[in-house]
C-alpha cells in the first residue's frame, strides 16, 4: 500500500493542534465512574463501526497500513477515519484507492437513476429505502435496505452488551432507562424509544451519546446517518445562566422573517441546553473536525413530539477558541477588531447556532398534500442549507437577544466579529464538508453585498450599518429555500455563492499556515499521547 506522490502524514501536524482534553470527574461517585468506563468501550465499538460506513474497505486497509509500522500513517488514518484527505477535498492519499459519495451506505456503482426506480418499484418498501437506520446493499441485481441491526449485526451486539453492563451501575434511573433503551435499539434498529429516553435524562451528572445521528457522511442522498460515540459530564458551573434562553423559542420562532403560517409549525414543549465537559468521542463527532456542540435528535417528528436537547462541548470550545480562533484573529483583524473577537461571543453563538436547528421550517407537502421533512426534499443538500440557516439565525437571533438585554455580555460589533472570524476559521475545513461550504457561501454572500470589507492595510474588517440588514436577508432566501423543498432552487443557489473567489482566497492564503482545527488527546480514556515528537 503506497502512499500518493508528494503526500506525507507529517502534514497532519501544520493541520491539527494536538490539545490535551480533560474534566474533573472526582466529585463523582465510584459507580459513576465505573458506567463512565463502560461507555467508553462502548464509543470504542462504535467507532469500528463508522469506519465501516466511512468506507467498507477501511478495517482491511487500517490492517495493513498497520502492518506498515510507520506511527505517523497509522495517526493521519485515524484521525482522517478512512484513505481520503479531508484536508484536500477527500482525495485519496493512498495509490489504488478511488474515492466515491456512497461511502458505506450504498452500492458503489449505484446512481441516482437506478435509486429513484428502485423507489417507484418498491413503494411499499419506501421507509425502509429512506431510512436513517438502512444500508442499501445490492442483491440478485436489485436493491435492498438492510437495517442497521443487521449490517453491523457484530459490533451492535457487542455495543448492546456493554450498556447492558452499564446499566447495572447506573443509580440514577433515567440514565439506566436510557441505556436500557439503546441498547435494546442497537439490536432491534428501532431508535425512537431510545431517543426520547436521550432527551428525558435528568438530575445525573454523565451525559452520554451513543447511536447514529448525523447524515454529513451521507453525500450522495443525504438520507443515511452515522454512529457516533460521545460521553462528558456536565459542567456545572456555565448551565444556569442560560436556561432562561429555552424559555423564550416561541418568541425566537415568532421573529424570524418568514411568513405567519411557516412560524405556526409546532415545536417541541421540551427542549434543554446542557453544558459539558467532553471526557471521550469516536465516531462522527470526531472525525477529523471534532464536534464543539449539536442539537439532537434531527428528527422533527420526535422534536415536535418531545423536544430536543442542546449539547455544547464547553472545554472543547474553549479549545478551539484559543488554538485556532484567536489565532485568525490576530492575522486578518486589526488591533481594535481583535479585541472584539471574545470567548463569550463565541460561546453564546455556538449555543444560538444550536438552537437555530431547533427553529425555522420542519415540513414540507408535497403534491398530494403529506407533509415530509425538508430534507426529503433536499436530499444531499440539506445538510448544507440547514448548516447555513443555523449560523445565520444563530447571528439574528443573537443580535435579537442582545438588543432585548437577554445576552449582555456581548455587544452587537462583538457578535458581528466573532461570525466573521467562524466564517474563515470553517471555511478551511473545505468544501466537502458540509459546515465548510456553509460558511463559503455565507460570507461570498456577504462579501458581494458589502459587508465584509478589506482595509487599507489588508486587514478584513465589518461594515457594521450594513451587517444586519443583509445577515436578515440571507436567512430569507435560505428559509424561503427549505420552506419551498425546491431541490433545483437550492442547488443553484449553493452553486452561485459555493466559488472560491479571490478575496476569500486572498485571506485563506494568509491564514494558511495556522492550525484548522485541534487534536483531542484523552488522556483519561486511555490514549497514548499522539505525535510522538510532541
Amino acid at each position: 500500500m503506497k502512499l500518493v506522490p508528494e503526500f506525507s502524514p507529517d502534514i497532519l501536524k501544520d493541520k491539527l493542534t494536538v490539545t490535551k482534553i480533560d474534566s474533573d470527574i472526582s466529585h463523582l461517585t465510584a459507580n459513576q465512574k465505573k458506567v463512565i468506563n463502560y461507555l467508553i468501550k462502548c464509543a470504542e465499538v462504535l467507532g469500528e463501526v463508522f469506519l465501516l460506513q466511512k468506507h467498507p474497505d477501511n478495517l482491511i486497509i487500517r490492517e495493513k497500513i498497520t502492518e506498515k509500522k510507520d506511527p505517523s500513517l497509522l495517526l493521519y488514518f485515524n484521525v482522517m477515519s478512512g484513505p481520503f484527505n479531508h484536508f484536500d477535498g477527500d482525495k485519496p492519499y493512498l495509490e489504488g484507492i478511488k474515492k466515491n459519495d456512497k461511502a458505506g451506505f450504498y452500492p458503489h456503482d449505484m446512481t441516482k437513476s437506478e435509486w429513484e426506480q428502485s423507489l417507484n418499484k418498491n413503494s411499499d418498501k419506501m421507509e425502509d429505502f429512506i431510512s436513517p437506520y438502512h444500508k442499501i446493499v445490492r442483491e440478485e441485481g436489485r436493491l435492498k435496505a438492510v437495517p442497521y441491526s443487521e449490517a453491523y449485526k457484530e459490533y451492535l451486539i457487542r455495543a448492546s452488551e456493554i450498556l447492558k453492563d452499564a446499566a447495572q451501575y447506573a443509580d440514577n434511573y433515567s440514565l439506566k432507562s436510557y441505556l436500557s433503551a439503546q441498547a435494546n435499539a442497537f439490536v432491534t434498529n428501532d431508535f425512537f424509544e431510545a431517543d426520547i429516553r436521550w432527551i428525558q435524562l435528568s438530575g445525573n451528572d454523565i451525559v452520554p451519546l451513543l447511536g447514529a445521528y448525523e447524515y454529513y457522511e451521507d453525500k450522495f442522498l443525504g438520507y443515511k446517518t452515522s454512529f457516533t460515540g460521545l460521553i462528558g459530564v456536565k459542567n456545572r458551573n456555565e448551565i444556569n445562566k442560560l436556561s432562561h434562553i429555552i424559555k423564550m423559542l416561541d418568541i425566537l420562532q415568532s421573529k424570524l422573517p418568514i411568513p405567519e403560517h411557516y412560524k405556526k409549525q409546532k415545536r417541541g414543549s421540551i427542549s434543554e441546553i446542557e453544558i459539558v465537559d467532553l471526557l471521550y468521542n469516536s465516531g462522527d463527532s470526531r472525525c477529523p473536525i471534532p464536534t464543539a456542540a449539536f442539537n439532537l435528535p434531527n428528527s422533527h417528528k420526535i422534536r415536535s413530539e418531545f423536544g430536543s436537547k442542546k449539547v455544547l462541548l464547553y472545554n472543547i470550545m474553549k479549545a478551539k477558541y484559543d488554538s485556532v480562533l484567536m489565532p485568525i484573529a490576530e492575522v486578518i483583524l486589526t488591533k481594535k477588531d481583535q479585541a472584539k473577537a471574545t470567548f463569550t461571543s463565541y460561546f453564546n453563538y455556538i449555543l444560538m447556532h444550536e438552537i437555530s436547528h431547533e427553529l425555522g421550517i420542519s415540513f414540507v407537502k408535497n403534491s398530494s398534500g403529506e407533509s415530509k421533512e425538508v430534507s426529503f426534499f433536499l436530499k444531499d443538500l440539506y445538510t448544507v442549507i440547514e448548516e447555513a440557516k443555523a449560523d445565520v439565525m444563530g447571528i439574528f437571533l443573537m443580535i435579537f437577544l442582545q438588543k432585548q438585554n437577554i445576552i449582555t455580555e456581548t455587544s452587537y460589533t462583538d457578535i458581528c466579529i466573532v461570525y466573521l472570524i467562524n466564517l474563515i476559521r470553517a471555511i478551511r475545513f473545505g468544501v466537502e464538508n458540509p459546515h465548510g461550504l456553509a460558511s463559503l457561501i455565507q460570507i461570498n454572500f456577504l462579501i458581494e453585498e458589502g459587508v465584509f470589507l478589506q482595509e487599507a492595510d489588508k486587514k478584513l474588517s465589518v461594515d457594521f450599518h450594513k451587517f444586519e440588514k443583509n445577515l436578515e436577508r440571507l436567512l430569507t432566501i435560505i428559509l424561503t429555500l427549505q420552506g419551498e423543498g425546491d431541490y433545483g432552487k437550492t442547488s443553484d443557489f449553493i452553486k452561485d455563492y459555493s466559488k472560491m473567489n479571490k478575496d476569500v482566497k486572498k485571506y485563506l492564503d494568509l491564514v494558511k499556515k495556522l492550525p484548522v482545527d485541534i487534536l483531542p488527546w484523552y488522556p483519561k480514556a486511555g490514549e497514548k499521547k499522539l505525535f510522538l515528537t510532541n
